[in-house]
């Protein structure tokens, strides 16, 4: 903590101790600021200054940062750790002994009154900050602060009270998660970290044909082929869905031999395979430049869905919500939409999929 200050106290430090010397006045032989001056008494002055002043500042964010924890501990402040997932816009507000945890995400500080401490590093925090995952921050006594969200999802942990105000506008990726997860289209990594679905990682190569496996209805047969496959890069969690794609002509790899799935999976890379789902695509494509176009021409996409793809890190929330309003798209040649065919598969109901709806309240972009 002392090196955030070094040089502000420094500073001080330095005016302080030239004014002394001035005042004291010098001769002939030793003039006002002489090198032996500076070097000897002066340079001693100015380190015990600053260790002063470092060493009360020290204290002070110690005292602080001790009579949160001892409150927390005693009981004096909620002990019970809440874990709220979040989405670009919203807030957690809150005062004295506020403990907040960001997990995931981009979690930006903001200071009303006071002082914020991050408990881990044992330094106060300035507003503005975007803080660091895994910290454990407190509001101070006397303070008051908001962690607003600035990435499109933010999983944070918080005890000690708090008020959360949740953004309108923002598409609510978990919501959609969750909605997918009722249909047996969306399943998380097992993190345990934002219900498992680690939204604000990048998808792989990998996750996404898994997706599209799904999102064609093929998941059991896929897993319940026997068949084999060329690469040889391929995990054992992703063998029998690579071996089915490969069978039915749906992916390639990289290259005769690699499959690549833990590469990065772009977003026109993924609109290609849902544009295959809905008839609107064939395997064997391999440039997806027109990919954003030819799913906004075809309904797949909105404009304003097709902007935010084009503009923004491609992450996992995005898969997911790109698959959740494929469901809603007119299947190529057909008069039904994708949801009504994979119904129809027996994939889920009618009453699985309007119970599925109900919990996504947010707007689509437009």
């Amino acid at each position: 903590m002392k090196k955030a200050y070094t040089a502000a106290a420094g500073l001080l430090a330095l005016v302080l101790c030239l004014t002394a010397a001035l005042a004291s006045g010098g001769s002939d032989q030793d003039p006002l600021i002489s090198l032996s001056y500076l070097e000897g008494a002066f340079s001693q002055s100015v380190d015990a200054a600053v260790d002063s002043r470092l060493d009360e500042w020290d204290r002070q964010v110690a005292a602080s940062m001790e009579r949160q924890l001892d409150a927390m501990g005693s009981g004096q402040v909620d002990g019970t750790a809440s874990e709220a997932d979040l989405k670009e816009g919203d807030v957690l507000a809150g005062s004295t002994g506020l403990a907040v945890t960001p997990l995931a995400g981009e979690v930006r500080l903001e200071i009303a009154s006071g002082v914020v401490v991050d408990a881990t590093e044992g330094m106060e925090v300035p507003g503005g900050t975007v803080l660091d995952a895994n910290h454990l921050y407190i509001v101070a006594e006397g303070s008051s602060a908001s962690f607003v969200v600035d990435s499109p999802t933010a999983v944070l942990s918080y005890q000690g009270g708090g008020v959360l105000s949740l953004s309108y506008g923002a598409p609510d990726y978990y919501a959609i998660a969750r909605a997918l997860r009722q249909l047996g289209l969306f399943r998380g990594t097992g993190s345990g970290i934002g219900e498992g679905f680690d939204l604000h990682l990048a998808p792989t190569r990998g996750e996404g044909l898994v997706m599209f496996i799904r999102i064609l209805g093929e998941e059991d047969q896929a897993m319940a082929w026997t068949g084999e496959h060329p690469f040889t890069d391929v995990p054992a969690w992703l063998d029998p869905y690579v071996a089915w794609a490969w069978e039915r002509g749906y992916t390639n790899g990289v290259s005769e031999t690699i499959f690549g799935g833990g590469e990065a999976l772009t977003p026109q890379a993924y609109m290609e395979f849902l544009l295959r789902a809905l008839g609107y695509s064939v395997a064997g494509i391999h440039d997806y430049t027109t990919s954003l176009d030819r799913a906004l021409d075809c309904g797949a996409l909105t404009a304003g869905e097709a902007r935010m793809l084009a503009a923004e890190p491609f992450l996992r929330c995005h898969v997911a919500y790109v698959s959740w309003y494929s469901l809603d798209t007119l299947v190529s040649g057909s008069g039904q939409t994708l949801a009504q065919r994979l119904e129809d598969a027996g994939l889920f109901t009618a009453d699985e999929l309007a119970a599925a709806r109900s919990g996504v309240t947010s707007l689509r972009l437009s």
